[in-house]
Formats: C-alpha cells, sequence, structure tokens
C-alpha cells in the first residue's frame, strides 16, 4: 500500500497505542506521529509468547522499526544518532555525499546539534535516499525525535526566525508527496503536546497518539518481573494488592518503590507504606499541582445536610455494587461558605472507598507550560481511576473559554479539561466535584448534564436538631471532651444555650468557637471543655456577617439543585420569585 511495509513485527503482541500506530500507518497516507503522555516509562510487549519491558525509544528503534534499513534519533542533547553501527556508516556515506554536494564538512567534523540543521540535514538525508532509484529497503527509514518541544517549542507568536524555519522544515518533510509514498515515518516524542509548535501541532498528515500509565494487567507481569530479578519474595496475594494500590505510577516509579520498600525492610502485607511513597511520587511529579487527601471520615460523619447525605449514599451503594453505568459524571456541589462543602465530599470519598485527589493551580507564566501541566494532570488521572477530583472554588479556578489576554491559553485549556470531564468511558471511573458558593458564575458548560450532572445544594444548621447534630459531630472530629452533652439543655447535661444565640453561625463558625473555647479550658488547666467557657466564647465572638450575601449564595444552590427533594420545604418557591430576589439582591454582591 504506497510502498508501505507493515510497522508490527511478526508475533509482537504490542500495546493499544502501538497497534493504533500501526493500523494508521498502514492504512492512510500518515508520515508522521507525536506520541505524549507516560513517554519517559517502559514499554510492555509480547514478543513469541515472551513478556518483554523496553524504554520507549528503544522500543521504538530495536522493534517497532526492526525492519527499516535506517533509523535516525534526535535530541538537542545527543545529536543525530543511530542504534547500530552499520545504520551510522550508510547514514554517514549519505552525509558525505551531501557535504560534497552542498561544501559543508558534516561527515568530517561532526553531526549538527543545532536543530534547524539537523533537521535539514535529515530531511536532505531522506530524500537523497528516496531519489537514488536504489532497492525498496534503501527507502525504509524511521526517525524518531526525542524531546520534541525542546526542538519545536511553542512560543505564541514570539517565535525567533531560526524556531519558525525549524517547524517548516518538519512540516515541509512529512507533508512531501515522495515521502508520503515510501516506507518512511517520522516520529515526536514530548510529555505533552501543548509544549510544541501550533505550526507542528496543525501538521495535516499526522495521528497524535496518548500512551497512557500502566493498566493492572502491565503492572501485574512488571511486578512479577521485579519480584523475580530482584529477589523479593513477594507471594501471589501481596502481588495482587500490590497491582490495585500502585495505580497512578509508572513502570519505573513502581521499581524505585518496590526496591525502597525492599531496603527499608517494610513489611509486604503493609498498604500504607506503598500509599505514602505513592502520593509522594505523584505530588513530586505534578509539582504541587494535585494533592492527595486521605479520607478520614464517612457520610456517617455529616451534620445538617440529612438530604444531601441520603442522595450521595445512594450513589455510594451504586459504586460499591459495580453499577458504574449509573453514577453521575460529576458533581456541583453549592452552598454558602462555611456550609461543609468540602468535608461532605472527602467523607463521601471515605464512604466509597477510593483515592481523592484536589486540583490545584496548573496554571503557569511560560508560554505553553499550562498547557502542558494540564495533559500531565489529566494523564494521572486516568491512570489513578478510580478516583474522586475535587475542585474548590471551581467558579474562580476554571475559567471559561471566553477569557481575553493570554493568547488563547485559557480557552484552549477550558476547552480540553471540558472535553475530559465530558468523557463518558470515565463514567464511575473519575468522580468530579466542583465546589462553590456562587454557581452563577461558573461557566454552563461544566454544569451541563454530561459534566457535573447532579446539582446538591447545601443550606446552613437553622433548627435546634441541626446544631445539636453539628455538636455532636464536631466533638468526634475534633475529639473534644466536653463537660457537657448538649447545646441547649440546662446544664449540668447542656450547656443551656438558646437558638438565637446561634442561629446566626454555620458550621464554620461553630468548629471556630469550640477551637477556641479549648484552648481556653487547656490554659486554664482544664482536659475537659467546659459549658462556661463554651458560653463566654459565643459571647465575646463576632462573626462577620454578610446577610444579603448569605442569602444570594442561598438562593443560587436553590436555583441550580436539580432535585426538587434536596430543598427545604422554606426555599421551595417559585422560580420567578427567586430570580426576582436574586436580582435584588445583585446590588449587595457584585
Amino acid at each position: 500500500m504506497n510502498g508501505k511495509s507493515s510497522l508490527l513485527p511478526f508475533k509482537l503482541d504490542a500495546p493499544a497505542w502501538a497497534s493504533d500506530m500501526a493500523r494508521k500507518y498502514a492504512s492512510s497516507a500518515l508520515s508522521f506521529f507525536t506520541l505524549h503522555g507516560n513517554v519517559n516509562d517502559m514499554v510492555s510487549f509480547d514478543r513469541s509468547g515472551k513478556r518483554e519491558f523496553l524504554p520507549l525509544v528503544d522500543f521504538l528503534t530495536e522493534v517497532f522499526f526492526a525492519q527499516r534499513q535506517l533509523v535516525i534519533t534526535y535530541d538537542l542533547s545527543s545529536g543525530i544518532q543511530c542504534p547500530k553501527p552499520e545504520m551510522r556508516q550508510s547514514l554517514l556515506a549519505n552525509v558525505k555525499a551531501i557535504d560534497t554536494v552542498r561544501g559543508t564538512r558534516y561527515a568530517e567534523e561532526g553531526l549538527p546539534k543545532d536543530p534547524l540543521k539537523a533537521v535539514e540535514l535529515i530531511s536532505r538525508v531522506i530524500r537523497g535516499r528516496i531519489a537514488s532509484g536504489g532497492p525498496a529497503e534503501q527507502r525504509r527509514i524511521a526517525v524518531v525525535i526525542k524531546y520534541a518541544d525542546t526542538v519545536f517549542p511553542e512560543t505564541e507568536g514570539m517565535a525567533q526566525v531560526t524556531e519558525r524555519a525549524v517547524s517548516i522544515a518538519l512540516t515541509e518533510l512529512v507533508s512531501d508527496p515522495d515521502v508520503l509514498a515510501n516506507d518512511v515515518t517520522v516520529v515526536l516524542i514530548c510529555e505533552s503536546v501543548g509544549g510544541l509548535a501550533r505550526r507542528v501541532q496543525s501538521i495535516p498528515y499526522g495521528a497524535v497518539l496518548r500512551i497512557p500509565l500502566p493498566d493492572e494487567a502491565t503492572r501485574d507481569g512488571y511486578i512479577r518481573r521485579v519480584n523475580a530479578t530482584a529477589e523479593l519474595d513477594l507471594t501471589s496475594e501481596v502481588i495482587h494488592s500490590l497491582k490495585t494500590f500502585t495505580a497512578g505510577l509508572t513502570l519505573v516509579q513502581i521499581r524505585a518503590l518496590l526496591q525502597e520498600a525492599k531496603l527499608d525492610n517494610v513489611e509486604w502485607g503493609r498498604p500504607d507504606y506503598i500509599y505514602k511513597r505513592k502520593r509522594e511520587m505523584i505530588e513530586t511529579e505534578c509539582r504541587g499541582m494535585l494533592e492527595f487527601i486521605q479520607p478520614q471520615y464517612r457520610l456517617d460523619m455529616v451534620a445538617v445536610h440529612n438530604r444531601a447525605v441520603a442522595e450521595l449514599k445512594r450513589d455510594a451503594e451504586l459504586v460499591l455494587k459495580g453499577h458504574l453505568d449509573a453514577v453521575p459524571m460529576g458533581y456541583l456541589i453549592s452552598g454558602p461558605s462555611g456550609s461543609g462543602k468540602s468535608f461532605l465530599i472527602k467523607a463521601f470519598a471515605g464512604e466509597i472507598g477510593i483515592p481523592c485527589v484536589e486540583l490545584k493551580n496548573f496554571r503557569d507564566k511560560w508560554v505553553g507550560a499550562t498547557e502542558q501541566n494540564l495533559d500531565l494532570i489529566i494523564n494521572l488521572l486516568a491512570g489513578l481511576a478510580p478516583v474522586c477530583c475535587i475542585i474548590d472554588e471551581a467558579d474562580a479556578y476554571l475559567g471559561t473559554r471566553d477569557n481575553e489576554g493570554d493568547s488563547g491559553v485559557s480557552g484552549r485549556v477550558f476547552s480540553r479539561l471540558t472535553t475530559f470531564m465530558g468523557d463518558t468511558n470515565n463514567r464511575g471511573k473519575i468522580l468530579w466535584f466542583l465546589i462553590t458558593n456562587r454557581p452563577d458564575l461558573l461557566a454552563i458548560d461544566l454544569k451541563r448534564q454530561g459534566r457535573a450532572e447532579k446539582h446538591i445544594p447545601l443550606f446552613p444548621p437553622e433548627t435546634a436538631a441541626d446544631y445539636e447534630d453539628l455538636f455532636r459531630v464536631l466533638r468526634k472530629k475534633l475529639g473534644l471532651q466536653c463537660s457537657f452533652e448538649t447545646l441547649f439543655d440546662d446544664p449540668p447535661k447542656g450547656a443551656g444555650l438558646k437558638l438565637e444565640e446561634v442561629n446566626s453561625h454555620g458550621g464554620a463558625d461553630i468548629e471556630a468557637l469550640l477551637v477556641r473555647a479549648k484552648g481556653i479550658s487547656l490554659l486554664a488547666g482544664r482536659d475537659a471543655l467546659s459549658a462556661e467557657d463554651f458560653r463566654e466564647t459565643l459571647a465575646d465572638y463576632m462573626s462577620p456577617n454578610y446577610p444579603q450575601q448569605v442569602e444570594y449564595q442561598i438562593l443560587q444552590a436553590v436555583i441550580e439543585s436539580t432535585s426538587r427533594s434536596l430543598i427545604p420545604e422554606k426555599y421551595r418557591r417559585d422560580p420567578a420569585e427567586i430570580t426576582q430576589r436574586l436580582d435584588e439582591l445583585k446590588y449587595y454582591v457584585d
């Protein structure tokens, strides 16, 4: 087919991305591929029934392109190289011929490392071998460019002339009809496509393929390999646990983790060590853009929000029973500040027993870095699945596709993130939680069905029962010793409070008051918090009071809810009435 041979050697069971690459190459006029994602890891493949592991570049040059007569690799550090001596000799013979014609001295003085000179020389070698009229084998060529984002960097219109020329040289090479008609393949390798020049990203004769983090079967095979070669003496039960706990790690990281555990003489039955090291590795790799959260509580520790808890418990039951196709893609949690939105979600993560991460600021001032950071996060989330991903202050954090003044970066990031959030293949695997007290500022694209499908409103405590429930939970959460058991009963059983003394305070206020009162009791030499200390602290406490803003946030949560049963009776008003009141309150909010 157009002079192209099969990319995959006989009897080779390659990973899905490699098989996809071979199929695209053989079935269409493609000569150019960009590999991104988990590119610094080992590649797992079966050759003649034997499981093998090789670094990506070695897999491409030694296995994937084993039938090529000439394989060239290039990066800024090593320059132009060949994996075999005979290939280098053949390359140098071509370079000598080019030197003769063009008056250069590359064969004698060394092959160039400069990107423009290197890409131009590689192009001339390829075109020269094609034009020579020699045997078909001579025209079977592969070029692998490592760290491609450093060779063809995205500079958002600030590129120097030479940087633009490098992208043009590559575009002309892979678009050349003679190159397309022959057995020539050019492969770029980079962690993120976002770091590549726009001209390179838009080359029409190419395909972009993401290399994912290793799946469970791959991790299982690699752990068994390390177990045999490093003499770890792991049992089948331990290997089964390890392949689950190491989700989200590369094979290289898994080997390092296992070797560290051996040196530390870790008892293999302890998953806490593996989880701790895994968290450290991923947080280091993400440079603070993802933070692991260890859920410490379950939904029975959530006070006041009985309707929301009941709703989430139903979804938790679906997850635990494996009915992932019936679980929402994501949730929008809204309500006034201090109503316990973050705590509710972390308790839900603890209920279903899956890892929980919080997405931090991944935006960067350097050109192309924001897109690269997002690609890294997306690759990690896909590898960590199942996982809960929390985005707090989502309205300010995620932006919209219409942001201006940043050369379109925010729009591209928004589009990339919403596309990933809406991927139905991740239903039940990546649970998104968008938390905000201003859902009206959140882009509709993020709130619609197919992304944040279930909108759960939270409301501040109002009744004496709400506050007693809150007090019960906070005592347990804070580990408080108290000389009283209730808030509203008379002493000594209770603190003897009146509802009007506390009903202007939310859950965060009550927690802060208990902590402050505990400090007073401890300084007075009392281990148990006394009712007198709490009453005095409450009487002295001045909470910033913004009634209009709180009402606005509550009504926004009401109007956003996707279920009538989640709304208390007092807020079940006519939508037109709520909208009118929101318009009146905007004066105090904006």
